[in-house]
């Protein structure tokens, strides 16, 4: 089974309307409310790609019990430490004939100490019947940045693979737990070392950076560049099709679903070769996650055709 924790959970929203004008009074055409954050986007396309998975983190409030809801409606399992706040909500408001998207981000809630202590508990509970838990997404108010890195431990200290997709300090605090896998984006892991890689060299080099802290697979996601994996012995670089792009939001996270979804099939530490199909199957599953609107949601036909149409090659 794969687990995902996600502890910044939340109601994504979209507006969709036209000639979206500011300081002015704009009259909504469509509304649509998914279950939202990083680590619920992985679950969803974990749970599409044909694993058993069980969602977990932080919920609170109506749009807890709504994204708990909908989660049950879709096969998952649901099992979130709840709190007294609300869970957040991100607005997207969509104007498709000016061609612009204006997000608007609530913080959420703010997590107490016996909340969190809470949270310690469930992802031990997680870990006695999980073979992959993932960790991902911004840390909510109330938790200090090391809270990744005490949840990791706990999780891999029971046996399970783990992997951490998170940003910042989160990130950085994150890896002396050192998780299997770590999939930070360009963005992400150029904050973590202060300059910008400008090369496959250089990436390579970067990667290599955060395997120093014990993480045994680094994926950085390229966006329409594909992706470099490295590990201590082997690199991959994955080249992607051309496809006609609608949304890139959750890519990355469809990404780690894959991978995920590929070392609960195997159900034991990857070898070299897995490592070369898991990242086959997140890669295909990003692709089918960029045609659809929605974050997280995949098609299975598509992953089975991008899986054969990528190129993975080692360096």
């Amino acid at each position: 089974m794969i687990a995902t924790v996600t502890l910044n959970a939340a109601l994504d929203k979209s507006y969709q309307v036209e000639n979206f004008c500011l300081d002015k009074v704009n009259r909504v055409k469509d509304v649509v409310a998914v279950p939202g954050g990083k680590g619920v986007n992985v679950a969803k396309v974990a749970n599409t790609l044909g694993r058993e998975v069980t969602a977990s983190g932080f919920l609170g409030g109506s749009n807890g019990r709504y994204i708990d809801q909908c989660l049950l409606k879709l096969g998952i399992y649901s099992d979130f430490v709840w709190v007294k706040g609300d869970t957040r909500e991100t607005i997207a408001i969509i104007d498709k004939g000016q061609k612009t998207q204006t997000e608007l981000l609530e913080p959420g809630p703010v997590i107490s100490q016996t909340e969190s202590e809470s949270m310690k508990i469930k992802v031990q509970a997680l870990a006695h019947k999980s073979n992959v838990i993932v960790f991902s997404g911004s840390m909510p108010r109330g938790l200090e940045p090391g809270f990744y890195a005490k949840i990791l431990q706990i999780a891999k200290d029971a046996g399970v693979l783990t992997i951490l997709d998170t940003s910042g300090q989160s990130l950085s605090k994150g890896l002396s737990a050192a998780p299997f896998m770590c999939k930070p984006n360009i963005d992400e892991i150029s904050h973590l070392l202060g300059y910008t890689p400008s090369s496959t060299s250089e990436l390579v080099s970067a990667a290599k950076h955060i395997l120093e802290n014990g993480v045994e697979l680094a994926v950085v996601s390229l966006g329409k560049d594909g992706a470099l994996a490295v590990t201590e012995k082997f690199v991959w670089q994955i080249t992607l099709p051309s496809i006609q792009v609608v949304n890139t939001v959750g890519c990355g996270d469809a990404l780690v679903a894959g991978c995920a979804a590929y070392f609960d099939k195997l159900n034991s530490n990857p070898c070299g070769l897995d490592i070369e199909n898991a990242l086959r199957l997140g890669t295909a599953a990003a692709l089918s996650n960029a045609l659809s609107p929605w974050a997280g949601e995949v098609k299975n036909h598509e992953v089975k055709d991008f899986t054969a149409m990528l190129g993975v090659k080692k360096l």
